[in-house]
Formats: C-alpha cells, structure tokens, sequence
C-alpha cells in the first residue's frame, strides 16, 4: 500500500479522477432516460463512457509505461529485493484506479436509479457492468505495452490510436450501445475476456524496467506475446446471446394482445395505452391475434421474430409494430398480386393508411424517425396520413373506411 500512495502521489494522473467522473457522470445523466427501470439498459447505459475512458486509459498506461521515475521512487524501488514486477505493480495499480474509479462511479449511479423498482434481469446488468471492465482492463494493458516499446513523446498517442484501432476493427461486443431484453451477456465468456485481460496485465509486469525497451528476456516476451494473443481471441469472441424466446411473457391484452419480455414489463402501461387508442377504429381494420416484442417468436431456426423492438423506449416504435401486424392481416388477400398492383399505378394509399393509424396509436405528435429515400408520391402518401390523424374523429373513420375498402375492391380481390 505504501509503494502505491507512493506512485500515487508522484503520478500526474490522479488529477484526472474529478474531470473523469464528470465526463462519465454527463455521459450516463444527458441520455433519454428510456434505461430507468431497465436492467439490461441500465448497465448498457453505464458501460457507454468506456468508449471514451478505454482511449483516456491507453493513453495514459503508454504514458505512465515509458515515463521515467523520480529520483526519490526510484531509490525507493532500487531497494526492493524484487525491483521488477514489484516495481511495475504500483504504476500499473494507478492507472487501473485512476479509469476504474469514475466508470464504477457511473455504474453505481445507474444501479441506484434502476434498484428503487428492482425489474427482472439483474444478471444482464451485471453482464455490461463487466463488459466495460474487461474493456478498460484491456485498453490498459495494450497501452502499458505499446509504452514499453516507444518514448514518452509518441506514446501515449500510439496507445490511444491502438486502442481505437482495436474498437473499429473487432465487431464484437468490446462496447455497446444498448442492451434490450431480446439479449443476455454471456458471464461466463465475459469473464473470460476479464481473464485474459488481467493475464496480459500480469505479463506486463515482467517486462524490462526502463523508460523504453532496449532489451527483452526470451520468457517476458513470449509471456507478452501470448497474453496479448489470449486478449485478442477474447475480444474477437462475442459475449452477447440472443436469449430464446420466455415462457413468461408479459402480455396486454385488448382488441390486439400485444407481449412484452418479462424485462420490459415497465412498458405495459405504454401497451396499454396504445390498446386503447385501437378500440374505436373502423372495424373494416382486422385485427391480428397478438403482436410480439423483437425475438418473442421463433423464426427460420432462431428467435428473431417479432412485430417491434423497444430499444429506445419509444412508443412509436410500438405503434409501428401494431401498425404494421394490423396492415398486415387486414391487406392478407393481397399478398400475391395486389402490392405489385399498387406499385405499377403508383398507388401509395396502404402506405398513407399506415402513417395515419401509426400517429393515431402513439397518440399524436410528430415521429420519432426520419424517412428518408421516398418517391414524391411516397412523401405526399406519407403526409396525407399524417394530416388526417389531426382530423376529427368522424373524419378520420369515413377517410378510413374508404380507403381500405377501396384498395381491397381494386387489388386484392
């Protein structure tokens, strides 16, 4: 302990800490707040600032690896009957609390906001808190070796950049933007990312003290080398499962049954009050049985189906969703010939009819998207429907009920 307050006191970067928790804090604090209540959210919301700290802490392991000591720590260290890894621990002890703080300071933050209603799937939080670990464990180590090879002029800069390198090239799960109930980290393939992140670190140490390499011992080396293979192969292995299907399924039940995860059940009463919207309209919309949330229903071998996904919270992503189910088995008959039909006059009217019925479901307002690539008789389509969701009811209903009728009579007989 003393030989780390000791590199503690002489390191620089303990100055960070604050800046680094504000940083973190405005980061997790200036998102939607659509991950309250939301386990798998939640952490995934926590683990976001890694993309930022992950390069602060490559940068700063580079730094630290090449920096020379000063004449008092190294007097100190000279003492030592085992100046190398003992020497090296207290510097590479720095660096980890220095980036570990401010993340477990966001993540603690987020715990207590999502633990006052205590949801189901507690272990996906757990999942993405340790993703994040395991992620600025690897960014140290990658940085601390980078350090050892070059000066403190050009360090800290490889370092940074090696590590953004690494988060564009791997497409796995290194960081994360979400973390929907659809899917579930995999502990124990995190926690071997974590392994290998801690056996490079480890390997780190027996490296040759000096403010740059000039020589390495045949043993450090191939240490090195094999831990950093170790830490490759686990950050190019995904950690992150799609989760199969629930056999306890949160479902809302009205004209349409619509079914959430056991996770999302804080959306049931956004369900609820889209089923209401839906249960004054024109009866020439027929109504599917049940709508499902993303990767409820089994599909082509796998359980990626479903009517509409939650990621964001947003309701007219549910809206879309029974929008879409609703078009679907009320326009049934012209799945064969009637689209192409439609297509060939240039008649978007169906499409028109879905941009009414969506904005009616979400209750109003203006989408939460943006179109973009549309036909101008697409765009006028899609700004009709919109219009009419303003309309009066009894309006609404007669340009309804025209509409579908029309479009079955002439396409889908």
């Amino acid at each position: 302990m003393t030989s780390f307050l000791l590199a503690l006191r002489y390191s620089p970067l303990r100055w960070l800490v604050i800046p680094l928790v504000v940083l973190d804090l405005a980061l997790i604090l200036t998102r939607d707040g659509f991950w309250h209540g939301l386990w798998g959210d939640t952490g995934a919301a926590g683990q976001i600032p890694t993309l930022y700290l992950g390069v602060f802490a490559a940068a700063g392991a580079a730094w630290t690896a090449a920096l020379r000591r000063p004449t008092e720590v190294a007097e100190t260290l000279s003492a030592m009957p085992r100046p190398g890894p003992r020497a090296e621990l207290p510097r590479l002890a720095v660096v980890l609390c220095v980036f570990l703080v401010p993340y477990l300071v966001g993540q603690a933050v987020c715990f207590a906001v999502t633990a006052s209603s205590w949801p189901p799937g507690f272990t996906q939080y757990l999942g993405y808190l340790l993703i994040g670990v395991s992620s600025l464990l690897t960014a140290t180590g990658l940085g601390w070796v980078v350090g050892r090879l070059l000066s403190t002029r050009w360090g800290p800069a490889a370092g940074a950049l090696a590590w953004l390198l690494v988060v564009m090239a791997v497409d796995t799960d290194i960081a994360v933007v979400n973390g929907p109930a659809r899917l579930q980290p995999d502990l124990l393939e995190i926690a071997l990312r974590t392994a290998a992140a801690l056996l490079l670190l480890v390997a780190c140490l027996w490296l040759p003290y000096g403010p740059r390499i000039t020589r390495v011992r045949p043993l450090p080396g191939l240490a090195v080398v094999l831990a950093l293979a170790a830490t490759a192969a686990s950050v190019a292995s995904p950690v992150i499962d799609e989760r199969h299907g629930s056999g306890s399924a949160a479902c809302v039940k009205g004209r349409v049954e619509i079914c959430l995860w056991p996770e999302e059940r804080k959306y049931k009463t956004m369900a609820q009050d889209v089923l209401a919207r839906a249960e004054h309209l024109p009866p020439e919309l027929a109504m599917p049985e049940a709508v499902h949330s993303l990767g409820l229903v089994y599909v082509d071998r796998g359980w990626s189906g479903g009517d509409f996904d939650l990621d964001s919270g947003s309701v007219w992503a549910l809206a879309d969703g029974v929008t879409s189910a609703i078009s679907r088995q009320t326009f049934e008959d012209c799945q064969d010939h009637g689209y192409e039909a439609q297509s060939k006059a240039d008649d978007h009217s169906i499409l028109a009819l879905e941009r009414w019925l969506e904005k009616r479901l979400a209750g109003g307002g203006e989408p939460e998207y943006f179109e973009t690539g549309m036909a101008a008789s697409q765009a006028k389509a899609v700004e009709t429907g919109k219009e009419m969701a303003d309309r009066p009811e009894s309006e609404q209903r007669a340009w309804a009920t025209a509409t579908v009728r029309r479009v079955l009579e002439k396409y889908c007989d």
